[in-house]
């Protein structure tokens, strides 16, 4: 998502990368035409990390509190950590065979 010609942002802030990969896979984004500036990569980096962050936050939220507190109220609903490894590595060998 690029920012329009003379969206001005209402602030600004400067960041110095010092990780050359980082400023390569930046530059290299500007070069191949598909951003218009490293400032445009870094802020569709932002926002994507934004979104995986509220992302996070929302399962958290309606999924891992909510089954942590189900699981509270009923400890004896709890699966055996052996039981977890062994239904791991069932859906494992299932996805190895499938490809």
């Amino acid at each position: 998502h690029r920012r329009q010609e003379g969206d001005m942002p209402q602030s600004q802030i400067r960041v110095t990368l010092t990780d050359e990969a980082a400023i390569e896979f930046i530059r290299g984004k500007v070069r191949s035409g598909e951003y218009a500036s490293e400032s445009d990569v870094v802020h569709e980096g932002l926002m994507a990390l934004k979104q995986e962050s509220e992302e996070r936050e929302h399962w958290e939220r309606e999924v891992l509190i909510p089954a942590h507190d189900r699981l509270m109220a009923n400890p004896s609903s709890a699966i055996p950590i052996e039981q977890v490894e062994r239904n791991l590595e069932a859906r494992r060998r299932q996805r190895l065979q499938a490809t």
